[in-house]
């Protein structure tokens, strides 16, 4: 009986000895899953640090591409202000230099007594027919008619 005992203890002592090789195995690996747990926190803290400056950098290009649009709608308004303001200049200089024709007529047309009435409109015709259709020019014709008009004394 007492050969038993002995067998047992030396299995107790190897079934330790096993029991604490697992141990130190176990520890080895928790403290590599530790190491690895330390990696991986300091790669999230990287890659939310990165995403943190993408989101900033990309809020920081919507309000400038905010700007631009709007300093691109401010030009593109000024630019159809000054185009109007040109449109309207020009239109202008066409009603003055219609009226310069007209006087111009009116001048050529006075003989020695009155106004050649025929003379008169087929000067003003003849501007007419030169003065442009589109655009600026065409003012022209409306103040050729009615300033040929009341030189001619016709009801407008």
């Amino acid at each position: 009986m007492l050969t038993e005992p002995a067998v047992d203890v030396t299995g107790d002592a190897m079934l330790a000895q096993e029991l604490l090789n697992d141990l130190r195995a176990a520890q080895a690996k928790l403290e590599a899953a530790r190491e690895d747990a330390a990696s991986l926190k300091v790669l999230l803290a990287l890659r939310t640090h990165q995403h943190d400056l993408a989101w900033q950098e990309a809020q920081r290009l919507a309000a400038e591409l905010e700007n631009a649009r709007t300093r691109s709608s401010d030009l593109e308004t000024e630019r159809a202000e000054g185009q109007a303001g040109a449109a309207s200049a020009a239109e202008a200089d066409e009603r003055t230099e219609a009226v310069r024709t007209v006087l111009g007529a009116v001048l050529d047309s006075i003989g020695s007594r009155a106004l050649d009435r025929r003379r008169f409109q087929e000067i003003i015709a003849r501007a007419g027919r030169e003065a442009s259709t589109d655009g600026p020019g065409a003012a022209r014709h409306a103040v050729l008619l009615t300033e040929a008009r009341r030189v001619l004394g016709i009801p407008g």
